[in-house]
């Protein structure tokens, strides 16, 4: 027994179309190309013309019949809240703006330094690549001091440079 074809009628055929009409191209006006070709076709001949599953054609369907264009764009994918609130954020910040720890001792930050303070002030255990991402977000970046050979002599450096 074959499949029914839903509930598709003319008028959807039409809405699908004014809807890609003003999208134009994407993965959405395939989607809605696929149903407006299924006014004509069955389903199995939109599936093998998009190349994708008799099941598929019936989702993209559903999803417009339910809920428009709308129902067939991608939801937002979850990410996991932050460690830190905004005003621990805040501390953190001033801290490297201040070059000052919790303490208020002088500190050259690191990342592995920022990452010991906040495990210390706010008892968080927080990734370096989280503290990364969050401090470039707050337009901030770790400033490395260049390196010093551990035999170099001060005097000789400063009575060698040109405009001293």
């Amino acid at each position: 027994m074959p499949r029914q074809s839903r509930k598709f009628t003319h008028e959807i055929a039409l809405k699908a179309e004014k809807e890609f009409n003003k999208i134009g191209e994407g993965k959405l006006a395939r989607q809605l190309l696929a149903i407006m070709a299924f006014e004509d076709n069955s389903a199995e001949q939109v599936a093998k013309i998009f190349k994708v599953s008799v099941r598929t054609v019936f989702r993209w369907l559903d999803k417009f019949i339910q809920h428009g264009v709308d129902g067939l764009k991608d939801k937002p994918k979850g990410h996991y809240p932050s460690k830190l609130t905004d005003s621990q954020w805040q501390q953190v910040r001033s801290w490297i703006i201040n070059r000052k720890n919790s303490r208020n001792e002088p500190v050259q930050w690191t990342l592995e330094k920022i990452k010991q303070e906040i495990a210390r002030t706010f008892d968080v255990d927080i990734s370096l690549t989280s503290i990364s991402k969050n401090l470039k977000k707050k337009g901030l970046a770790i400033k490395r001091p260049r390196p010093v050979h551990y035999k170099a002599n001060k005097a000789a450096q400063e009575a060698f440079k040109k405009n001293s």
